[in-house]
């Protein structure tokens, strides 16, 4: 069978926002891009997931790839700012005889609207649904929905197809070692699938997906997508150890409670990892309440300036995740997180408009509180803003938000950022 994964023309920033380039000279916009410059993962799994004997190929419309052949079956997973242009693709494909599969967290939330341009439809994760799937397809009898009604596990997870991508010039390759996060953040998207619990691969499993990357790219920068890695100390240790053998360098996102583990800190930094992504969130104990009930975050607030610097102080940059926009924001906000990321030589940021996607609970809120301006999924980027603010008109959080982001990229800043890793990295060689 003529199979195809394709990814859609990427949301991320819509076309009315580039349009006068007023993100395109950033210099972090520019690292963040090439952070994200990344294959679809859960495509290149589900890949790994059908028989040998299917001629799949790999589409990816953002590298100015056409569809020039016929298919008879495509898979698409789109984020919720990719879903518009995923339905007119799927639209275009089924006229043509093509069945069309979707899956992801917007489908898994939204699959009445996803089944309008989708022959399938897979809820949840597809571990443990897959195999009926392939079962009902030899028999051309396909169902419209697939509902995973448990959390799989993980380690019947195949090693991804990262032999489809092998032509693109992604800057990172990713790998998902787990899933599941203990802090249930209300306006997160991918709680709505992987939930509380944590479930990880092998270390077995992730040995044979780093062998078939070297295979490919011998130095490749690996991507951790886990929503936060380092949760259970003695697998992370393992799975250190494992990295070491590689030589690479990696990418991930974890929670401040690494901090106070400098033994896995220090094996990190001997690992490769050059950055991690924190979600700090806000810097307002009033957004943080409303952020997680559990408090967690709260709690660690008054320590984020020292967290940062232990981080750090490993030559392991810390990529600080903000979200503007909460009900408690003004425009004293906006300066205040500027003097914070000063103040702690943050290596970089991650500084997002908060975006009610479909499926959290801040969007349940947002709609019986009818406080959403669109209706677009595309704009639900995380860098448009799609509600009515508490505190600010939308003309001035946007005024705020482009100053905050110029003032983060001005020459100042990011000579403070590289003479600070260049102290940092000498003090570090001087120990080694």
């Amino acid at each position: 069978m003529k199979v195809a994964m394709i990814i859609p023309n990427d949301g991320s920033v819509s076309a009315d926002i580039l349009k006068n380039e007023k993100w395109e000279h950033l210099w972090e916009f520019q690292a963040r891009k090439r952070l994200w410059s990344s294959p679809s993962l859960s495509l290149l799994t589900i890949a790994g997931m059908l028989p040998k004997d299917f001629d799949v190929d790999y589409i990816d419309l953002n590298y100015n790839r056409r569809i020039t052949e016929q298919y008879e079956l495509v898979f698409m997973s789109p984020s919720t700012p990719q879903t518009e242009a995923a339905y007119c693709l799927a639209d275009e494909l089924r006229a043509n005889g093509t069945k069309v599969v979707m899956g992801g967290i917007h489908a898994t939330v939204l699959p009445d609207e996803v089944l309008k341009h989708a022959d399938t439809v897979f809820i949840g994760e597809s571990e443990d649904t897959f195999s009926l799937f392939l079962s009902d397809l030899s028999e051309r009898s396909t169902s419209r929905i697939y509902r995973s009604v448990q959390l799989p596990d993980l380690t019947v997870s195949p090693v991804p197809r990262y032999d489809l991508i092998r032509d693109y010039s992604y800057k990172s390759i990713p790998i998902q070692t787990s899933r599941g996060c203990p802090h249930q953040c209300d306006f997160c998207a991918s709680s709505a699938i992987y939930g509380k619990k944590y479930r990880r691969k092998s270390i077995e499993q992730v040995k044979r997906e780093l062998d078939a990357i070297v295979g490919i790219w011998p130095k490749p920068f690996i991507f951790f997508t886990d929503d936060n890695m380092f949760i259970d100390p003695r697998y992370s240790m393992e799975l250190l150890k494992l990295l070491k053998q590689y030589g690479v360098r990696w990418y991930a996102f974890t929670d401040a409670s690494v901090a106070n583990k400098p033994e896995l800190l220090k094996e990190m930094r001997l690992s490769g990892c050059s950055q991690l992504l924190i979600g700090f969130e806000s810097l307002s104990n009033e957004n943080l309440a409303q952020v997680d009930s559990a408090m967690w975050k709260r709690r660690k607030r008054e320590d984020y300036a020292r967290i940062i610097e232990i981080i750090q102080s490993h030559g392991i940059g810390v990529v600080g995740s903000f979200v503007l926009g909460f009900d408690a924001d003004n425009v004293q906000t906006f300066e205040e997180l500027y003097d914070f990321i000063l103040e702690t030589r943050l290596y970089a940021t991650n500084i997002t408009i908060l975006t009610p996607f479909p499926g959290t609970s801040i969007h349940d809120k947002f709609v019986k509180d009818d406080r959403l301006v669109t209706k677009s999924w595309s704009s639900y980027n995380g860098f448009e803003l799609t509600f009515k603010l508490r505190q600010l008109t939308h003309d001035e959080f946007i005024e705020a938000y482009d100053k905050l982001n110029e003032r983060l990229n001005s020459r100042e800043r990011i000579h403070q950022v590289i003479n600070g890793f260049k102290k940092i990295y000498g003090k570090k060689e001087q120990m080694i």
